[in-house]
């Protein structure tokens, strides 16, 4: 039976929980908010465009835009090391640098060496934040029953959304008017990171202790580190695997886009600062806020293959939007396409948090997560570089070429969503549904 959208029915201990995971949140947003890859890209594309080669500033765009991914590649190790112990104590512990790497950014000189040290920095806090992701997850589990999971995390995604679009857009509108405000703000965002890092000690897990033990005794009995029992994970469980592999395919689509478009919109287009983040960063965020509440109650519903199956399509959606766009020369396009890829990331975020739940037991949801999150890592590193190298390999063959090279993650995210839709078919009638 599908649960209430009426927080007061909603089952007591969710109820209870939910509030004190937002509040020990909240002030985190604003951080996160510092450190969208989208802003981060334009930031790097602006300031340090003309003190660096163009291809390393480029290179350096897709490495901090895909950084928010490329990150939890990391992942299976911080699950590993956290395995059987306290997770808050963990999430806090990963909070606090997550906050001191972003603070560390300020301090970036504009030569090449401070374009270094900004990517640096910006990866370090990304991989802090991966393994927040990462054990957040199981904690959300615990404390949240699964006919009503993607509702409470679409509420608390609601939330810390809506945070960090207005954190990005008045970093974007401070850099119009001043360009290097974001050495005043970003200390700022991280001492609230700080605060919020020492609020979340005080979160709860239900069962906690339990949960600890059963995982210390699955790795008692596992031969074999992390890496060993994911692959055979994925040996076993065919349905998970099919899901990983179409995954990767799709999601590589996805996440070539945030740095292609930073790049497009400096050189092929001329937009400016406030316009770029708006588009890369504030838009879709605020339209995942809004379509949020929708996805969950779909994700609440089905299996995961049924509702990626649906959902898939509003990222080919918004990338063929991005991709006439661009080909046309129609800076509109661009806007509507900012609407729609939030659209997308609504349902992408919730199905990325919450998918692996579908395939995976109780004690092994870490487990589970980690292999997702892991190769999210991998897609995350290979997936933006392999656009910019793409756009930087067709402008020079010639100059106002590059501005089809959205065409490439339009096609791999066309070809995924078309395999979502064959998966979730041969699952339900091999389930006999």
């Amino acid at each position: 039976m599908r649960a209430s959208n009426d927080p007061s029915r909603l089952p007591f201990i969710a109820r209870t929980l939910m509030p004190r995971e937002v509040s020990a949140n909240a002030a985190m947003a604003v951080a996160l908010g510092a450190l969208e890859g989208g802003l981060i890209g334009v930031i790097v594309k602006t300031q340090f465009d003309g003190v660096a080669d163009p291809v390393w500033v480029n290179l350096s765009v897709a490495l901090v835009a895909g950084a928010p991914a490329f990150a939890n590649i990391a992942s299976l190790w911080i699950s590993g090391m956290a395995e059987g112990r306290d997770r808050t104590r963990w999430v806090a512990a990963l909070k606090a640098l997550t906050a001191l790497f972003l603070i560390l950014m300020a301090a970036a000189p504009i030569s090449p060496l401070g374009l270094v040290m900004m990517t640096a920095a910006m990866l370090a806090s990304r991989l802090s934040w991966a393994g927040v992701i990462t054990l957040r997850a199981a904690i959300w589990r615990a404390n949240f029953p699964r006919h009503v999971r993607g509702q409470i995390t679409g509420r608390i995604t609601v939330i810390y959304s809506l945070i960090i679009a207005v954190t990005a857009a008045a970093i974007g509108g401070l850099m119009s008017w001043w360009p290097e405000s974001w050495r005043v703000v970003f200390p700022l965002a991280g001492a609230l990171g700080l605060v919020a890092a020492g609020r979340y000690r005080r979160v709860r897990i239900r069962r906690g202790g339990q949960l600890r033990r059963q995982e210390l005794s699955q790795r008692a009995d596992r031969r074999g580190g992390q890496l060993r029992a994911s692959l055979q994970i994925l040996a076993r469980d065919r349905w998970y695997r099919r899901y990983m592999l179409t995954m990767f395919a799709f999601g590589s689509g996805n996440l070539m886009v945030i740095a292609l478009l930073v790049i497009l919109l400096t050189e092929q287009f001329g937009f400016d600062r406030l316009s770029q983040v708006m588009i890369t960063t504030t838009l879709p965020l605020l339209t995942l806020a809004v379509f949020t509440p929708i996805w969950a109650r779909r994700l609440d519903a089905v299996h995961i293959l049924d509702y990626r199956a649906r959902q898939a399509w509003t990222f080919v959606l918004a990338l063929g939007l991005f991709t006439l766009g661009a080909a046309a020369g129609q800076h509109w396009l661009f806007w509507v396409g900012s609407l729609a890829l939030g659209a997308a990331f609504a349902g992408g975020k919730l199905g990325w948090n919450l998918g692996h739940n579908d395939f995976a037991s109780d004690d092994q949801s870490t487990l589970y997560m980690g292999i997702h999150v892991t190769l999210t890592g991998i897609r995350g590193l290979l997936a933006p570089l392999a656009g910019v190298l793409v756009y930087q390999t067709l402008e020079s063959r010639a100059p106002g070429l590059g501005r089809f090279v959205l065409v490439f993650p339009f096609a791999l995210t066309l070809g995924g969503a078309m395999t979502f839709v064959i998966l979730a078919r041969l699952r339900r009638r091999e389930a006999g549904v």
